[in-house]
């Protein structure tokens, strides 16, 4: 399951992030986590 927000990003999620984050001229060098807090096993 899925913290927050309680389900999986939808590809318009993901166009609006990327959007943001090519404007932000403030980003710089940033690591930014699109995992949704999901903690997966070991292999």
């Amino acid at each position: 399951s899925v913290p927050f927000p309680s389900r999986l990003g939808t590809p318009e999620d993901y166009a609006k992030l990327a959007k943001h984050i090519i404007e932000n001229d403030m980003l710089n060098g940033e690591v930014i986590r699109l995992d949704g807090a999901i903690r997966l096993p070991p292999r």
